[in-house]
């Protein structure tokens, strides 16, 4: 089916009028200085130094001094975490004080955030039947996603950065750059290793160009160019320090994984930040086989994606995609809120359906998940204690089977148009 050629002109009335865009950009504007004045206070101020800004910029200073990265820490106690290539790209932060480090930082994770809603309004375009206003397409999947950009922006987190690779990784495939859209998802698996899942997404759509271009990346991202810098044995070493250190208690046993440093930091599932789900079975059950039952609904999630996307064609994969970013979020040992600012493209593409979709049904269904999703994150904000049960998790789980459900109906679609094009051809001859 041609989207594209079946789209017709949206109402006049579809288009907002222009002071609620003017509102709207009045808004985000007070938003994004309001944000700023807290993350540079939080980083810059205040002595309790609860921002993980600190804690790069401490690496880069690591680099700088030849001392353990890995020992690097800020003054509330937090370590570096991250794979060697980072530390190395915080060194210009180092060098600059903390007030101005922190202030380039947050700038930039604004900026990439606004590229990430530009990036997926434009693809989500593409799957709408009708034409749809963009005010739609770049607001509602911001807006959605804002408490959780709010919350990794005053922290200065690196997840936004990782957000806007997996998702400029996805737009480049999407737009045919095969090779860019590789290396944009190999630097966010330098950056943090969750994105790695998401070659098996590439595999399977046997995208062998972006596969390629991803293992090239990750040999001269992890071995080559840091051992410019360390040297290639301390590299190694480094490397080896960055599994035994985070890695590996990630994904051990209770038991284990409270001998670590870093339970505390960012390991323990009992944290109500983190919403994967593993978080969230564990916190609810108490179970000793959460982990067992985390891993099993991860499979069938896998599963159910591939059944329900294999005769996905054309504009249809990027609902797939879309579905794919969701199951990275949900299935590592641990899935902090503020990593869901990648659900801008799975809300892009819902809005999409919800605005211009082909049919009643698929309008519907789009706006119900959309509904309960912010319904979901709304409540987990505002009464953080109901963190404890996953409600982010759930919400962001029930937009996966809202996409996949959609992925189907639009490959039945496809799948009858095409056979009635081999019917017509048959007659014809």
């Amino acid at each position: 089916m041609n989207l594209t050629a079946q789209r017709s002109t949206a109402p006049a009335g579809e288009h907002a009028r222009p002071w609620i865009k003017w509102s709207l950009a009045a808004l985000a504007v007070i938003v994004v200085i309001g944000l700023g004045v807290s993350t540079v206070f939080r980083a810059a101020v205040s002595r309790a130094e609860r921002t993980d800004f600190t804690v790069y910029r401490a690496a880069g200073q690591a680099v700088i001094d030849g001392t353990d990265i890995y020992q690097a820490h800020n003054v509330h106690g937090w370590f570096y975490v991250y794979p060697p290539p980072f530390a190395i790209l915080m060194v210009p932060f180092a060098k600059l004080s903390v007030f101005w480090g922190a202030l380039i930082w947050y700038v930039i994770s604004v900026a990439l955030t606004a590229w990430a809603v530009i990036m997926c309004a434009t693809l989500a375009s593409r799957i709408a039947a009708t034409e749809t206003d963009r005010l739609f397409l770049y607001g509602i999947p911001i807006l959605l996603v804002l408490g959780w950009f709010m919350s990794g922006a005053a922290r200065g987190q690196a997840s936004i950065l990782m957000s806007w690779l997996v998702i400029a990784a996805f737009f480049c495939r999407f737009r045919g750059r095969a090779g860019l859209g590789g290396v944009c998802l190999a630097a966010a698996i330098l950056l943090k290793v969750i994105p790695a899942v998401l070659l098996a997404y590439f595999v399977w759509r046997k995208q062998w160009r972006f596969v390629a271009a991803t293992f090239a990346a990750l040999v001269v991202g992890a071995l080559l160019l840091p051992s410019v810098v360390f040297g290639w044995q301390q590299n190694v070493a480094y490397l080896h320090e960055c599994v035994g250190v985070v890695a590996q208690p990630a994904v051990a046993q209770k038991e284990t994984r409270e001998l670590s440093g870093l339970n505390q930091q960012l390991l323990d599932p009992q944290k109500l930040r983190n919403q994967s789900l593993l978080g969230a079975i564990g916190r609810i059950t108490q179970s000793p086989h959460a982990r067992e039952a985390a891993i099993v609904l991860a499979v069938i999630m896998a599963a159910v994606t591939v059944w329900s996307a294999h005769r996905v064609q054309g504009d249809t994969e990027l609902l797939v995609a879309a579905a794919a970013i969701i199951w990275m979020l949900l299935v590592p040992p641990v899935s902090e809120t503020h990593y869901f600012v990648a659900l801008l493209w799975p809300v892009a593409m819902l809005t999409a359906e919800a605005r211009g979709g082909a049919t009643a049904d698929t309008r519907r269904l789009s706006g119900m998940a959309l509904h309960a999703f912010a319904v979901a994150s709304l409540v987990a904000i505002f009464v953080r204690s109901v963190q404890f049960y996953g409600l982010l998790c759930w919400g962001t789980l029930g937009l996966w089977v809202a996409l996949l459900m959609l992925t189907h109906r639009r490959s039945r679609t496809d799948q009858g148009d095409e056979r009635g094009r081999d019917t017509n051809s048959i007659n014809q001859r």
